[in-house]
């Protein structure tokens, strides 16, 4: 009895003192919510590298829900707007898998964008294999390409103001 009692404490202690890390960088700005407020809208130009392609990849092995091995470095605000896992039943169904991968992506944007001085990627294209073994692990691979681009130019522009004349003097 003294020994599984150890040998479970040990277990417990080792899940206790267990610690992990993960970086989170933002690529994109949130949208500023206020009301009754008049900004001046802030212009930018936008500088394409057209000549090399981006590339990132990323695996993940998960046991369970739990991240066993992958990275730890994500892009925040990443769009996937052709992410079919991001359809209503999906969401409703917790093992569903579409945050690992989510996080997969992300990690495969981060190593994508940070080859270079960017702030986004152009046309992402992304290509996901997700291989299953034995309904307990799964490994997600993620390749991600894709055009880098950076913000220049800022600028604030006054917005014309609105006719309300409608033809009157």
């Amino acid at each position: 009895m003294k020994k599984i009692m150890l040998f479970a404490l040990g277990v417990v202690s080792m899940f206790a003192f267990a610690s992990c890390t993960s970086t989170n960088k933002g690529f994109q700005s949130s949208p500023v919510i206020a009301r009754d407020v008049s900004l001046d809208p802030i212009k930018a130009d936008i500088e394409i590298t057209s000549q090399q392609k981006l590339k990132g990849e990323s695996t993940s092995k998960y046991f369970l829900f739990f991240r066993i091995e992958g990275d730890n470095t994500y892009a925040d605000g990443i769009n996937y707007n052709t992410d079919a896992s991001s359809s209503f039943f999906s969401k409703l169904n917790p093992f569903s898998g579409s945050g690992a991968l989510g996080r997969a992506k992300a990690a495969a944007a981060y190593k994508a964008i940070s080859t270079g001085d960017y702030d986004f990627i152009i046309s992402p294209s992304y290509t996901t294999t997700v291989t299953n073994y034995l309904g307990i692990i799964k490994e997600y691979k993620v390749q991600v390409t894709g055009y880098g681009a950076k913000y220049k130019n800022f600028r604030t522009e006054k917005e014309p103001l609105p006719c309300c004349c409608n033809g009157n003097k």
